[in-house]
């Protein structure tokens, strides 16, 4: 049985994984729980954990489980703000039970989800960008206005975001908003939407971490409450 008081990250991270991924596996460990996979168009991996310590109880055989994201995020959205969440497992089903003034159970099937756990690239990236998430989304939202690919450059310690379209074209610079470290100039192209989608649950008062190499996927980094969720998005061709 695992317990949890504060049930916001975890709705929200499942939010967040099941805009690309339909259906995975979850690891249960001694350590905590795990989830990494790619979605089905193999763009972008996501690689996520929760730390036994953030559950208020946490009493569960090592266990591997494959979910239907979808259906399991839609059960997550009905939790109230002040509910309490239960997670119990057995060989057929994942039982979650939110409980406050009121008390509901909901029964997800599990299902056979017969792909490999994903890898991590192993890159040593060129540059590191922190920046505050709402900077980062209005940002977005300007390149949006003129295509549906961003390029990202690093030129000089400077960060800048870029987009081009039939109706024009955008060069912005994040000048006081952006803290980077970079050991070379970097520029590479990815798919808007995508990015969009990655950040949409990030707090917007907290940093987004990005790390860029030319021709290679960019690595993005920000927490859920306390709980830490990377995402790996494959480049486009400049």
């Amino acid at each position: 049985m695992i317990e949890l008081k504060r049930i916001d990250f975890f709705r929200r991270s499942v939010d967040a994984i099941s805009s690309f991924i339909p259906e995975g596996n979850f690891r249960f460990s001694d350590k905590g729980v795990y989830f990494r996979s790619t979605d089905p168009s193999q763009v972008v991996l996501v690689d996520y954990f929760i730390d036994k310590k953030l559950f208020d109880k946490y009493e569960i055989e090592p266990n591997f489980i494959g979910v239907d994201l979808v259906e399991l995020n839609k059960m997550l959205q009905r939790a109230m703000i002040t509910d309490k969440l239960f997670i119990d497992i057995s060989d057929a089903e994942l039982k979650l039970k939110f409980e406050s003034e009121m008390k509901r159970t909901f029964r997800l099937p599990l299902i056979d989800v017969s792909v490999e756990e994903a890898k991590v690239p192993a890159i040593n990236y060129d540059t590191k960008i922190e920046i505050m998430a709402s900077f980062l989304k209005e940002l977005l939202k300007d390149a949006l206005l003129f295509g549906s690919s961003v390029v990202l450059k690093v030129e000089g310690g400077r960060f800048f975001i870029e987009a081009r379209g039939s109706q024009g074209a955008l060069d912005s610079e994040a000048l006081k908003t952006a803290s980077v470290s970079s050991k070379s100039n970097v520029t590479s192209k990815f798919s808007l939407g995508f990015f969009q989608n990655i950040i949409k649950e990030a707090d917007n008062e907290k940093k987004v971490v990005i790390y860029l190499k030319n021709d290679s996927p960019m690595k993005i980094e920000y927490n859920i409450g306390e709980s830490k969720i990377t995402f790996y998005l494959a480049h486009m061709i400049l």
